[in-house]
């Protein structure tokens, strides 16, 4: 909220420094000046945020089945995989 109010010089030049010396712009010194005298030294502080999300219980995957290859086996499918990504694209453009 916004008001205005008269000062005298001698107080504002006071209230200035006295934000200058703290590294305070002259809203928060008046509000903090302010606080203090009416015996709230701080603003209602709000209840901190977790700093950990909570846990969630989850199941267990199951295992993968994976047969083991040969390296022959190994280097065919990637001979293969390679072979199908080069022609794909012309397969179809072809409508194959």
């Amino acid at each position: 909220m916004k008001t205005t109010i008269d000062l005298p010089a001698d107080l504002v030049r006071a209230f200035k420094l006295h934000a200058a010396h703290h590294g305070l712009k002259l809203n928060a010194t008046a509000v903090a000046i302010l606080r203090a005298q009416l015996g709230e030294d701080t603003p209602r502080a709000r209840k901190p945020l977790p700093k950990t999300l909570p846990l969630m219980p989850v199941r267990p995957l199951p295992a993968p089945r994976i047969k083991p290859m040969s390296a022959q086996a190994m280097s065919d499918f990637i001979r293969q995989a390679d072979m199908d990504a080069v022609t794909e694209p012309y397969e179809k453009a072809l409508g194959h």
